[in-house]
């Protein structure tokens, strides 16, 4: 007899073809039969009936960040609820292991908050090892940081390494690949990993080359230098002999729409020379959502909301935004005026412009526009970079893109009360949002297409050579989902509401998601980059 039997779905397996009746059996958490006589009795001890719904492989995210949460909620609640089974994380440069004396307060900030307790590891395989302790909900995988490898070895200093110090740092990539990850993630934007010249980068890429591992990269530059920024990493892959991977692909800022058919093929033309490049998107046309009133100097964004708009009444208030952001710009802050208006709690005329446009509408300069349109709406102002609604879909749908959210694991009860936030959408609705949006309604692409790049296409990537198809011998990670009422309903006034039409979600072939419900159950594994190395 068999664990649980999947009855009557269209299984739809991960490969691009299409779809066909049958029912799937389960044994000690394995797909043990994949049958197309639908008459034939199968004995199981449970059984699912999946009459009308689409059985396909568990989504595979790889592009998360939920190992800045893990440790903290290790259901991963609102990963599973919308189908997510497998999450890499450590990406943007910056992953939660190794860490040493020299990070140990910026790990406690990435963790939540700066008096958490000192974390209880401190290799790679020791972050590996706690959260395979904590049992989480979806199976966890890891990139290594190159943001977070020099930290460990040169703090925040903005230098060239010395040879010894490069040295220290390419021993500690191959110690992570070594101990399980499945590549280096650089954070090209952020610090200190900004700090690495292209001479470094490459040099610790070779050596996640020399494992096969994967290069993923939150490139320099989103916005207007993105040509440039994308052809970097063309570059990086092809000096360090490395599969390459351009992160969250974007064309950011309405000066830069209508570029994502050139950047695309600035990847098409390097798999012509036989450079191995491709990327992954999230299908929003926002990106990190951030409060406006976070993007003001520290000596403003850290008061209590009262105290906020008291400062932002008094005279002047405008002008000392100005001297303070033009004295200490950063990635955001530098491009202040381009920053996209996404949400605002009273003055939806100025949603939809970026704040530069919001100036011009009023007459303002932008500082004394960011004073009112933050006064004006009681603070609750949401921001981030834009995107063009054509430019997302020709990503998208582009045969060298995966999908991924870009978005931490989170509990769905705590996102629900969180008031107003600066939670994005994506953490909640990244694959109905493809299903039901970009699939079913503007059938941009086929619901074969949209699996295969949700599930095999990321496995191959990772080299995760049992998971990612509906197969015999491969891990039961299974998703049932409707796909005539599979959808998002996450948005920026809701962020944490769940999707619809994800009925049933297996990890390892446990039920994890019963009826759209989560069950509690964590069934996920830690999952080590083989290298190649047989593992049976």
């Amino acid at each position: 007899m068999f664990d649980l039997l999947i009855k009557g779905g269209l299984v739809i397996d991960g490969t691009g073809k299409p779809g066909y009746l049958a029912n799937v059996a389960i044994s000690r958490g394995k797909i043990a039969a994949v049958e197309r006589n639908l008459s034939l009795e199968i004995p199981a001890a449970t059984v699912l009936d999946a009459t009308g719904l689409v059985v396909a492989p568990g989504f595979i995210d790889i592009h998360s960040h939920t190992d800045r949460t893990i440790t903290r909620r290790p259901g991963a609640g609102s990963s599973l609820l919308q189908g997510i089974t497998t999450e890499i994380s450590g990406n943007c440069g910056g992953s939660m292991a190794p860490i040493n004396d020299k990070t140990i307060e910026m790990f406690k900030r990435l963790s939540g908050k700066g008096d958490a307790p000192e974390p209880p590891w401190r290799s790679f395989g020791e972050f590996l090892d706690h959260v395979e302790k904590l049992r989480p909900g979806t199976n966890q995988g890891l990139f290594v940081g190159q943001g977070t490898v020099r930290a460990c070895v040169m703090g925040r200093e903005n230098r060239y390494p010395s040879e010894d110090e490069l040295a220290q740092m390419k021993s500690l990539v191959r110690q992570a690949l070594e101990e399980g990850a499945f590549g280096i993630s650089t954070g090209r934007a952020y610090v200190p990993g900004c700090y690495g010249s292209f001479r470094e980068i490459v040099e610790l890429c070779r050596v996640a080359g020399e494992y096969d591992g994967l290069h993923t990269s939150h490139i320099q530059d989103q916005w207007s230098k993105i040509h440039w920024s994308v052809t970097e990493i063309v570059e990086i892959t092809r000096r360090a002999d490395v599969r390459g991977q351009v992160a969250h692909m974007k064309v950011v800022g309405k000066d830069n729409w209508g570029r994502a058919g050139d950047i695309l093929s600035i990847l098409e033309n390097a798999r012509s020379r036989g450079l191995d490049v491709l990327a992954d998107v999230y299908p929003y046309t926002y990106s990190q959502v951030i409060l406006l009133r976070n993007l003001l100097p520290k000596e403003f964004s850290k008061m209590e909301p009262d105290k906020l708009k008291d400062a932002l009444s008094a005279p002047g208030a405008s002008e000392s935004l100005r001297k303070a952001l033009e004295a200490d710009p950063g990635y955001t802050t530098s491009r202040f005026d381009r920053m996209g208006i996404i949400h605002c709690s009273r003055t939806k005329e100025f949603e939809g412009m970026d704040i530069g446009e919001a100036a011009l509408a009023l007459g303002l300069d932008v500082f004394s526009a960011v004073v009112r349109i933050l006064l004006e709406n009681d603070l609750e102002v949401k921001t981030a970079g834009i995107m063009s609604e054509a430019d997302v879909r020709e990503i998208v749908s582009h045969p060298m893109v995966m999908f991924g959210t870009d978005a931490l694991a989170g509990d769905p009860e705590e996102d629900a009360n969180r008031g107003y936030s600066d939670l994005h959408p994506r953490h909640y609705g990244t694959y109905p949002r493809i299903l039901g949006k970009y699939v079913r309604r503007e059938r941009a692409l086929s619901l074969e297409e949209a699996i295969r790049k949700m599930t095999s296409m990321p496995a191959e990537r990772l080299n995760i050579l049992d998971r990612g198809l509906i197969h015999r011998g491969y891990w039961a990670d299974v998703v049932i989902f409707d796909p005539l009422t599979v959808d998002d309903r996450a948005d920026l006034d809701n962020p944490a509401a769940p999707p619809v039409g994800i009925k049933y979600v297996l990890v390892n072939g446990e039920i994890a998601v019963r009826d759209s419900k989560l069950t509690g159950v964590r069934a996920g594994k830690v999952l080590r980059a083989a290298h190649h190395r047989m593992v049976y």
